[in-house]
């Protein structure tokens, strides 16, 4: 994750509005692209794995 410099002189109010409408965005976000992200994310995080068929194909030395 990158390391994002905010401004230091925010009032409370303004940070909660800029974080408020972050949250919207990403709502907005998740409601127009809610399958894709996910195909995404899921080809990003996933891991494959041999098949049982694969394994019995390789010579196991035990």
């Amino acid at each position: 994750m990158k390391n994002i410099k905010l401004p230091d002189y925010w009032t409370p109010e303004q940070a909660t509005a800029v974080f408020e409408f972050i949250d919207e965005i990403r709502e907005a976000i998740l409601i127009q692209y809610r399958l894709q992200l996910m195909e995404q994310m899921q080809l990003e995080r996933c891991t494959e794995f041999e098949s049982t068929e694969d394994i019995e194909k390789r010579d196991i030395p035990f």
